[in-house]
This record gives structure tokens, C-alpha cells and sequence, in this order.
């Protein structure tokens, strides 16, 4: 994300420094497009609880969670002695099976309303690309459905129209597919449609003409993409998109990369009461480490091999590092009590910031679902990506996320910009960012 309005000072010269170097050994300095924004990312050196600390030493109270794994803050105490200790009396990855997965697999079963079975692999790319081939074993059809503005992974199948933008959506609700990077297929563009979050007419109209050939509709329960922040389902839409993938044969898949485990430890299907036919997780399941499961029936998840012909395997699957980091994390959330903590935050800084923008008379509110919350410049709600380009002024973005950082608080620049909370935030920090926004704005 680039922000021109950045200025570089002697408080951040070792990032400076870190960053020309990186130049030389990877593509513009960062390994990946998420760690990027001009005009050079701060390099950190360490995380603690509810803090990052960059290599020139300066504290951040850390709002990105490390884009949203740290759902009880970096390092947590429970969660890094319980992978010390598999790493030290079991090693770290076998590629065989383990008592540790069949833990794993048993508490998925037994939290999440959708995993019957669950794989696991490394990351939530891979398994939103599992359940694309999964889906597409079950129906024998290739057609899929997803929404503008929503990210699920760098693979092929799904990656149009998350921050590209070229006009709202035609008379059928359909916007041109816009892929997200060079080199795809002709057969993967022609295989995708996509559509405006929230619009239940428009996906009907599409099923009415296409139903028979569409294998899945891809969908985030609660949008957090990048260019949406927080976008929640309006009554009934979840409930529909269920309803016509049962009537035509098609399968619902929850990206819960973001939801699942941040929100409540059965994902926001839990929370919200539709039961999709594939579940994806990642992220918060682990507090950090490289582990995302695919959840679905039995009937389903034995598509894949071994037992069925789409191919699923890795190395590092399931390996008893990461799997020890996810039964650890799932264990401190069972109770229920850090979901209540953190979403009692979340709730806190939106009050605090809305109680901002409204003293300061600024055309903006903030957007809470549980820990995550997003501030989306414009005075009406927001249901779609259309109604953020339409709605949603984006001139300020930059300026404040540079505001931001010089005063200690560590959120990604985006034009769109969303906060999440942790267990190791305090009520104190809550207020203390409240603070800093309100300068901003005084200024």
C-alpha cells in the first residue's frame, strides 16, 4: 500500500538501513506483496504481547496482529512453552501421521459446526485452494462465485477483484473479472463471477441462468479484505447463498481464515448460524505458527486422497510444532473468556472512536465485529466494495496511518483501515489509541 505522506526521520534509520539492504536479496525488499508499502516498511525486531518493536528499538501498540494469527498476542506464555516442549521431546515435523493430529482433528470436530473431518495444511492459501479442487471433485464443475473485495489467497482460482476497481457492478449485478496478477489461464477467468457482497438478488439471478454449472460459491461470513475492513452480513444473506447451493447442488465455503478462532472458537458460522459445506482456517487457530485446516463432512473430505482422487499432501502438514501451537491455543480459548475480553475491547475502541468522529464533527464511523474493527470514512453504513468507492473517502488514509506510526501505534497503511485486538491488549491501551486518533483529528 503506498503512502506518499510518509516521511522518513533518524526515528526510523535502521529500518532505512534494513530496508536498502533487502532490496539487494528480495523483490523491492519484502518477501510478499502483505509486507510491502512505500515507502518502505518498518523493520521489526520483536514482539511481545500486545507490543512489535522495530529495529531502532521504538514500541508500537500492535493493531495488525501479524495480519491476524496473534489473537492472544505475540509470544503468549501457554502457547510458546507448549511448542518448546513437543519441539524438545518430539521434534518438529515427521511427514507421518501423529497423535497430535488426531487431537487436533478431534477438537475441529468437536468446536466447529462444519468439521466432521478436517486436513490440515500451512497456510490459509492453501487450504482455500484445496477446497477450489475439492469442490470441484464433488459437483464435476468449474464455475465458482465470489465477492469484490474479499482476499482468499494468492492462488489462481479466486484471486479477481480484491483491491482492483473498475466501475460498479452492470445491470446483472456481475462485475468484470479482474485478476489480481499477470499470468493466468484464459479457462481461469472464464470460470469465475463476481459479485457485490450482500446482493441476494443478483446471486439468485445468476443461479437462475448458470446454477447447474456453478460448483461453489467462496465467501467471507464477515468481510475483513482489505479494501472492505468490516463488512457484515445483512439479515438473511448467508441464509440464502445456504438455501441455493442446497438447490442446485453447489457448495458453500466459509473463508473463515480471519473469523475462525479470532471471533469464537467455531468461527462465525457458530456465531452466525449457517453451517457451510467446506470451513477454511488459518490464522488465529495457532496464535502464529504455519497451520490452516479444511473442514467439511465426511461424505466431502474423503474426495481427497488418500482415501479419494484429489491429491492432498505436503511435507510439513500437520506437523506436531504447529499442531501443539493450535491444541495449546484452542485450550486457552474454550472457555469462552478470551473472546468475551477481546470483544469487550473491540467494543471499547469503537465507542471511543465513534465518540471521536462525532466532537470533531468528522464524516466517518467505526465498524466492530468482535476484535476486529475497521474505520471506514462515511457517515452511512457500508455493505458492499461498490458502497466503499462510492461512500468512503479515501484522501485521509495515508496521512493517518503515517500519524499512526509516529506516535506509537503499529496498523498497515490502508486505504481502508482496520484494527484488530488481542488478549494482551489492556483497557489502558484501548484509551491511549483513542487519544492518538483524537489528535489526528485536532490537528
Amino acid at each position: 500500500m503506498l503512502n506518499a505522506h510518509y516521511q522518513p526521520t533518524e526515528r526510523v534509520a535502521g529500518s532505512m538501513a534494513w530496508f536498502e539492504r533487502a532490496r539487494k536479496v528480495a523483490p523491492l525488499g519484502a518477501h510478499g506483496d502483505g509486507k510491502y508499502y512505500a515507502p518502505y516498511p518498518h523493520f521489526l525486531a520483536k514482539g511481545a504481547g500486545s507490543k512489535v518493536y522495530d529495529v531502532d528499538g521504538n514500541e508500537y501498540i500492535d493493531y495488525w496482529n501479524g495480519a491476524g494469527p496473534t489473537v492472544l498476542g505475540h509470544a503468549d506464555p501457554v502457547v510458546d512453552a507448549a511448542v518448546a516442549e513437543t519441539m524438545r521431546t518430539r521434534g518438529t515435523v515427521f511427514c507421518a501421521p501423529s497423535d497430535l493430529e488426531v487431537l487436533l482433528g478431534e477438537a475441529m470436530a468437536e468446536h466447529v459446526p462444519c468439521a466432521e473431518m478436517s486436513g490440515f495444511l500451512n497456510a490459509g492459501s492453501d487450504v482455500l485452494y484445496m477446497a477450489g479442487r475439492v469442490a470441484r471433485a464433488v459437483t464435476g464443475r468449474k464455475i465458482f462465485v465470489k465477492f469484490a473485495g474479499s482476499y482468499h489467497g494468492w492462488h489462481e482460482d479466486f484471486l479477481f477483484n480484491v483491491s482492483s476497481y473498475a466501475g460498479p457492478p452492470g445491470n446483472n449485478g456481475l462485475y468484470k473479472p479482474i485478476p489480481e496478477t499477470i499470468g493466468l489461464k484464459d479457462e481461469t477467468i472464464a470460470s469465475i463471477r463476481v459479485l457485490d457482497y450482500n446482493d441476494l438478488e443478483a446471486v439468485k439471478e445468476l443461479f437462475r441462468t448458470e446454477g447447474e454449472q456453478i460448483a461453489g460459491i467462496v465467501v467471507e461470513p464477515v468481510m475483513h479484505g482489505p479494501l472492505t475492513g468490516n463488512i457484515v452480513p445483512l439479515p438473511g444473506f448467508l441464509e440464502g447463498l445456504r438455501a441455493l447451493c442446497t438447490e442446485y447442488g453447489a457448495l458453500l465455503i466459509f473463508d473463515e481464515i480471519l473469523t475462525g478462532f479470532r471471533h469464537h472458537i467455531g468461527g462465525a458460522q457458530a456465531i452466525l448460524g449457517v453451517t457451510p459445506d467446506i470451513g477454511c482456517f488459518g490464522k488465529a487457530i495457532s496464535n502464529g505458527l504455519p497451520i490452516a485446516a479444511i473442514s467439511a463432512s465426511a461424505a466431502i473430505m474423503e474426495r481427497l486422497a488418500p482415501a479419494g482422487r484429489a491429491f492432498f499432501s505436503g511435507t510439513y502438514n500437520g506437523n506436531v510444532a504447529s499442531v501443539s501451537a493450535a491444541l495449546a491455543t484452542i485450550g486457552r480459548l474454550a472457555d469462552g473468556s478470551v473472546h468475551a475480553h477481546i470483544s469487550a475491547l473491540g467494543e471499547r475502541l469503537r465507542a471511543g472512536l465513534d465518540e471521536v468522529f462525532a466532537r470533531r464533527g468528522v464524516a466517518a464511523h467505526a465498524d466492530a465485529f468482535h476484535s476486529i474493527i475497521a474505520i471506514h470514512n462515511s457517515e452511512r453504513r457500508l455493505h458492499s466494495l461498490s458502497d466503499v468507492h462510492a461512500h468512503h473517502d479515501m484522501t485521509t488514509a495515508m496521512p493517518f496511518a503515517s500519524f499512526l506510526f509516529d506516535n506509537g501505534i503499529y496498523a498497515k497503511p490502508r486505504k481502508v483501515q482496520r484494527l484488530l485486538v488481542s488478549a494482551a491488549h489492556t483497557e489502558a491501551e484501548i484509551d491511549r489509541t483513542i487519544e492518538v486518533v483524537d489528535r489526528f483529528y485536532a490537528a
